[in-house]
C-alpha cells in the first residue's frame, strides 16, 4: 500500500554542504554554485587560483612600474648632480715660490772692490747680501744633471703649485706647458754658489724654457728621472682623490723670461679642455745668467772665495755634483 512506503533518503552528496557554506558561495563566488559539491569546489579552486594570479601579476606590475619610475627619477637626479657638479671649477690650484732652499743668488751688477772684502772670507749668510743688492734666489743641481738634456744651462727658480679638486667625477690632467712665453738677455752677470737645499713631498719636475711643451721629472728617487713627465704620470683628481703637489723648476739658461700662466690639459667625462694656473691672478717669471759672467762666488766649507767665470756652457765652480 501506498501508505506505507518509506519516503525516499536525501543524496550523500546533498549532506556534504550546509546551508551556511551554500550562502557564502552564492555571496562571495555566485557563479561557483552548483548542487554537485565536486563540481563546485573545483569552480572555487579555479576561481580563487585566478584571483592569485591576477593579484600577483597587478602586485608585479605596480612594483615594475615603481622600479621604472624610481631608476627613471635616480637617472634623472644624477644627471641634475653631474650637472651641477660640473658647474663649478674642474679644479683648484694654488701656486707660490719656492723662497726656502735656494742653491744660488744671482746679482744683475758685480760686487765692487770694497763689497768683495766684506763678502770673501769666513762662511757667511747670504741673505743679508741677497736682500742689500737685490739678488734672486735660484736653484742649479737639476739644470746641471746630464740626464736633464738641458742645452744651454743656467739656473732655474722653483714654485710649489697644489691642485685640488672637490668634483664627484673623476678627472685626469694630462699635459702642462707655458702658456704666452717671451724672453730677452739676461741681465745677471754675478752669482753666489751656496749650498743646496732638499725637498720633499712635491713631485719635482723641471720646464727648460728652450722646450717650453715639454714637463721633466726631476725627482732624483724616480727611476724615470730627466724624461717626459707625462709619458709615465698623471695627475688623478676627483672622486675622493687627495690633494697633489708639484715643484715646478723653470730654467731659462742665458735669457730672462715672463709667461702668463701654467696651461693644464685635462680630461673628463665631457672630454679634452684646458685651465691655466696663474701666479696668484699674476704672470710668471725667471731669471737666467748672461752669457758673459763677471764674477762668480762659490760658499766652500772654509768660507766664500772668488772662481774664474765659465761660460754657460761649463759647470759653474761650485757645482759638485
Amino acid at each position: 500500500m501506498a501508505d506505507s512506503e518509506t519516503p525516499p533518503s536525501p543524496s550523500p552528496r546533498s549532506s556534504d554542504t550546509s546551508p551556511l557554506m551554500d550562502d557564502v558561495v552564492a555571496g562571495v563566488v555566485p557563479e561557483a554554485a552548483d548542487a554537485d559539491p565536486r563540481r563546485r569546489n573545483r569552480k572555487i579552486l579555479i576561481r580563487l587560483c585566478w584571483v592569485v594570479v591576477s593579484s600577483l601579476v597587478l602586485f608585479l606590475t605596480a612594483k615594475g612600474a615603481e622600479w621604472l619610475t624610481a631608476e627613471h627619477n635616480a637617472e634623472v637626479a644624477n644627471e641634475a648632480d653631474d650637472k651641477v657638479d660640473r658647474q663649478g671649477p674642474a679644479f683648484s690650484a694654488s701656486a707660490r715660490a719656492d723662497t726656502d732652499t735656494f742653491e744660488a743668488t744671482l746679482f744683475d751688477r758685480p760686487f765692487s772692490a770694497e763689497e768683495k772684502k766684506l763678502l770673501i772670507g769666513a762662511r757667511k749668510d747670504i741673505a743679508p747680501y741677497r736682500t742689500a743688492h737685490h739678488g734672486r734666489g735660484v736653484f742649479l743641481n737639476d739644470v746641471w744633471d746630464e740626464r736633464m738634456g738641458v742645452e744651454t744651462r743656467g739656473y732655474a727658480q722653483a714654485w710649489m703649485v697644489d691642485i685640488l679638486s672637490d668634483r664627484k667625477a673623476t678627472l685626469v690632467i694630462n699635459g702642462l706647458r707655458m702658456k704666452g712665453l717671451e724672453c730677452v738677455p739676461a741681465k745677471a752677470t754675478t752669482v753666489i754658489i751656496h749650498p743646496d737645499g732638499r725637498v720633499g713631498n712635491y713631485d719635482g719636475v723641471l720646464f727648460d724654457t728652450a722646450r717650453p711643451d715639454t714637463l721633466l721629472i726631476a725627482d732624483g728617487a724616480d727611476k724615470h728621472y730627466g724624461e717626459p713627465f707625462f709619458k709615465h704620470k698623471s695627475i688623478d683628481l676627483g672622486n675622493g682623490a687627495p690633494p697633489r703637489g708639484l715643484r715646478i723648476q723653470v730654467t731659462s739658461g742665458t735669457q730672462d723670461c715672463t709667461w702668463k700662466a701654467f696651461e693644464v690639459t685635462y680630461v673628463d667625462s665631457d672630454g679634452t679642455h684646458t685651465r691655466d694656473i696663474t701666479n696668484n691672478g699674476e704672470g710668471f717669471a725667471v731669471r737666467g745668467i748672461a752669457e758673459k759672467q763677471k764674477q762668480v762666488f762659490d760658499v766652500s766649507e772654509s768660507g766664500i772665495v772668488e772662481c774664474a767665470p765659465k761660460p754657460p756652457t761649463s759647470r759653474p765652480c761650485g757645482y759638485k755634483y
